[in-house]
């Protein structure tokens, strides 16, 4: 025998609740140096490379990225583009060509900074001194090593590593 059953209505806590979507991750992208970041990230150096050679800064806002690109930029690099900074980011991105200059590139501001650099230590007179000594010597690279933080006055100071240890090895 069949037996028919009406359907009771759920309360408002039984019923199934719409998942909602998952909000895509939120990746901030506030200058060029970010998006060849997240190239880096993402091991696309072909890609960083492109971005940092070829892409001069116009405007950018959030979703949205005005450009202006050197010569040797490839004809799909817009387009590329807003498909890497979608799959990127989690959000879709609008990239415009503008007719406005922009921004040096980044190996424009790199070569410009190593430039500076090489002049600095030219006028320099320790190194003025070097190059006189050396007819024909020229600097090709300049470094400046990064310089280790102090520590806090009120962190301890762990002993040094050979400070460390028995003293009973030092009797006999």
């Amino acid at each position: 025998r069949l037996v028919e059953i009406e359907p009771q209505p759920l309360a408002e806590a039984q019923r199934p609740q719409p998942e909602a979507a998952p909000e895509p991750p939120s990746v901030p992208v506030k200058s060029l140096a970010d998006i060849a970041a997240l190239a880096d990230q993402n091991r696309d150096m072909a890609f960083k490379v492109l971005v940092r050679r070829c892409v001069r800064l116009v405007r950018l806002e959030p979703g949205r990225l005005e450009v202006n690109l050197t010569e040797e930029a490839p004809r799909t690099l817009l387009g590329d583009l807003s498909a890497r900074l979608k799959a990127w980011t989690g959000r879709n991105w609008m990239v415009s060509l503008s007719r406005e200059e922009g921004e040096p590139t980044l190996a424009e501001v790199d070569a410009a900074r190593r430039e500076t650099a090489i002049v600095d230590a030219k006028s320099d007179p320790a190194v003025a001194a070097i190059l006189a000594k050396f007819p024909g010597a020229r600097i090709i690279d300049v470094r400046i090593p990064q310089q280790a933080e102090a520590p806090d006055a009120d962190a301890e100071v762990a002993p040094p590593p050979d400070a460390v240890g028995d003293d009973d090895d030092d009797q006999l």
